[in-house]
């Protein structure tokens, strides 16, 4: 209630300021536009980015005005100014994405990975992405990391990778009480800075099982994700390329395993996954990566699970 409240405050503000526009927003002429240095979102020049630029802007797209610097306008990089760059001026404004512009890149993926680290498999998985110079996001198992498979962690990181949490054992955690769940997340939230370096910043749910309990108790943005059947051992290679090829598009997250009992071909599959869509213009990012590249702000409270970004 409270950010509905607020939200509508915002909005009422900038109403008012549309409707005396003309009053309060400078007239910015060629020159100054061009001598001022260029702040995304910063349609009227005046070094900061307010709702006067979102009235400025929407009166421009009306037909209103002509007076504005188009190249602050232009929100997501792409020589037009529409209703797509008011769009994001707005959601920049109520704090729904965290930076301007948006890049209109739409062939941003990530490949995640479950169940490991292990000291045998999870290097199969590295040694694809190494051959390929891709990054990926690792969502690591709490238990599993020890001074054994710390080797793996290191290369993990040195590679330019990413861990996330994917809670401290394998079991569904939809059915534990509060205290049970805040326990696996810390202590494996523990186990990776200690072997890693890093906070985690995203979460999977073992079996993609997810209560509200979860929802509220861990303090992660939760991730699922494009899947594969690559838990099932009698899955090909081609089978898994084909379901992660069939599910990709602007900022999917795929789900796939370094960690199954053997055979376990997913390492065969990333031969076909990445050359192909690398073929077809797709770039690979970390989760942190693509979350900031599509200019969407994490929000542990938003309730939401991703398998596509936004």
């Amino acid at each position: 209630m409270r950010n509905l409240k607020n939200l509508t405050r915002v909005l009422l503000i900038m109403a008012l300021i549309a409707s005396c526009i003309f009053v309060q927003s400078p007239v910015i002429n060629a020159e100054s536009a061009a001598a001022a240095a260029v702040q995304c979102g910063d349609v009227n020049s005046d070094g900061s980015v307010d709702a006067i630029d979102f009235a400025l802007l929407k009166s421009y797209i009306l037909g209103k005005t002509t007076s504005i610097n188009k190249e602050a306008a232009e929100t997501n990089a792409d020589s037009s100014v529409d209703a797509i760059d008011l769009a994001n001026l707005q959601k920049f404004l109520l704090g729904t994405i965290s930076k301007l512009p948006v890049v209109s890149n739409n062939k941003i993926v990530a490949l995640t990975f479950d169940d490991g680290p292990d000291v045998t498999l999870t290097p199969l998985v590295l040694d694809k992405l190494d051959k390929y110079k891709v990054p990926a996001t690792f969502m690591m198992i709490g238990q599993k990391l020890n001074d054994s498979t710390a080797p793996v962690v290191r290369r993990i990181i040195n590679m330019g990778c990413e861990i996330g949490n994917h809670s401290w054992g394998y079991s569904s955690m939809s059915g534990m009480q509060a205290a049970e769940i805040k326990k696996s997340v810390s202590d494996t939230n523990a186990a990776i800075l200690k072997y890693s370096g890093t906070t985690p910043k995203f979460f999977r749910a073992p079996n993609l099982s997810i209560s509200s309990t979860m929802l509220s108790a861990i303090d992660l943005t939760f991730v699922n994700g494009v899947t594969c059947n690559d838990w099932v051992q009698s899955t090909s290679a081609q089978e898994r390329a084909n379901a992660i090829i069939s599910g990709a598009r602007d900022g999917a997250i795929f789900l796939m395993h370094d960690v199954q009992p053997l055979p376990h071909p997913t390492p065969e599959a990333l031969d076909i996954i990445i050359p192909t869509l690398k073929n077809q213009g797709y770039e690979f990012v970390t989760l942190s990566q693509l979350f900031e590249r599509k200019g969407v702000k994490l929000s542990p409270t938003d309730d939401k699970a991703y398998t596509y970004v936004p």
